[in-house]
């Protein structure tokens, strides 16, 4: 994990000595779920990401052409996580990232929910701040927007695939010992794959999108029992409720469930079911 947050520190120093017109902006968001059972979810993020021209051409396919390098702090009840991320775009529709980060939990006893949870004999139980979460990434993404080639406000088609191989652990853990962060499930060690796919209609109107996303996740990846092929289906609207304000609203469905109660059997696919309903509040500067 130094070793990468070093080359990332270091391809940012390179970057801006050589590169100029670089800007920054970011984004603040609040969001709030409700689950299955009426579980309920809450969390803050803020992230910064500077953009700094790079591989520049001539053309539509090459004249943005940039790396931008985020910054990202998540903070809900009982953990938070610290991210940095580089994504490059060498050409408009495809990207190419790297990234890391680390976080850490706490108990809330009020609410009876704990941060981080690890295995002892048959059980899960609280670790709180005693170890660090972590993980590193990397991932490439194409996509497409018809707005960009065809002329017209209401012609805007956004395609998008994000497929991502990352490595996820917690520090007490050793190998093949269970540990869950953030009530996220159950989990060891390892290597993960994740894809996302998008379509979605933007418009120039107050609701300014509307969408479909699908998840798709392999634990263990790596490992003869790694998990099925495990997702989650998205609807999404967003609205413009002020400039640089917007509010998207999230109906999500899934084919698995997380299991805490039987160590061997962390992630069981099940029928296609409710998960979530969630609210994102944005704001960007």
């Amino acid at each position: 994990m130094k070793k990468l947050i070093s080359l990332l520190v270091v391809l940012l120093a390179i970057s801006l000595t050589l590169f100029g017109a670089v800007s920054g902006s970011g984004t603040a968001k609040l969001t709030a779920a409700v689950g299955k059972g009426f579980s309920v979810d809450a969390k803050a993020d803020l992230s910064y990401a500077l953009k700094i021209p790079m591989l520049e051409g001539e053309g539509p396919l090459f004249s943005g052409n940039n790396l931008k390098v985020k910054a990202h702090v998540g903070l809900s009840p009982i953990a938070v996580t610290g991210s940095v991320d580089a994504v490059l775009t060498p050409i408009a529709i495809a990207e190419v990232s790297l990234g890391g980060g680390a976080g850490t939990g706490w108990d809330l006893s009020l609410m009876k929910l704990e941060g981080i949870r690890l295995q002892s004999g048959t059980d899960l139980v609280s670790d709180k701040l005693g170890g660090a979460y972590y993980f590193g990434r990397a991932g490439a993404a194409l996509q497409f927007d018809t707005g960009s080639v065809l002329s017209g406000d209401w012609l805007s088609i956004l395609v998008r695939t994000y497929h991502e191989l990352n490595y996820s652990g917690y520090s007490n853990a050793d190998a093949g010992q269970v540990w869950e962060y953030e009530t996220g499930g159950g989990m060891v060690n390892g290597f993960n794959y994740k894809g996302e796919y998008v379509l979605a209609y933007q418009m120039p109107i107050m609701v300014n999108l509307v969408g479909v996303q699908l998840e798709s996740f392999v634990y263990n990846a790596f490992d003869s029992g790694h998990s099925d092929f495990l997702f989650d289906v998205s609807g999404l609207v967003n609205i413009e409720v002020a400039k640089n304000t917007s509010v998207l609203a999230v109906v999500q469905f899934s084919n698995y469930q997380k299991d805490t109660d039987d160590l061997n059997k962390l992630v069981l696919r099940d029928a296609v079911g409710f998960k979530r309903v969630a609210v994102i509040a944005s704001y960007s500067f």
